[in-house]
């Protein structure tokens, strides 16, 4: 369920005279007639409405976002000359930095580590 706009208003003004009170949550929400769950929400909530509050009043702060597909191409020098590997067995730790060019000789040994 969304709330309005007046309905956020509404807690956080009750939020503010609980957390002005100096009292516990159970006193002042009994002391209010309020449920104590609705006390607890309302404060778990509070920053947030007050942002979403704020801004509204402002209108709209950023750019919508873009949606749908975007292509990206990915510069061949920006991309990864070599695969790293970690390998454990038992105690010992073997970690690879193993160049793209010679994976024949990676698949070699791969097939040796797993005799």
């Amino acid at each position: 369920m969304s709330m309005d706009r007046q309905q956020m208003e509404s807690c956080l003004e009750r939020v503010a005279a609980y957390r002005a009170s100096g009292q516990t949550a159970k006193v002042w929400a009994e002391a209010n007639d309020v449920p104590m769950r609705a006390i607890a929400s309302w404060c778990a909530h509070a920053r947030r409405w007050q942002a979403r509050l704020e801004g509204a009043s402002a209108g709209p702060a950023t750019a919508p976002r873009p949606s749908g597909f975007v292509a990206a191409r990915v510069a061949p020098s920006a991309a990864s000359a070599s695969v790293r590997l970690e390998l454990n067995a038992g105690g010992a730790r073997l970690d690879l930095h193993w160049p793209l060019a010679h994976t024949r000789e990676l698949a070699s040994l791969l097939r040796e580590l797993g005799r």
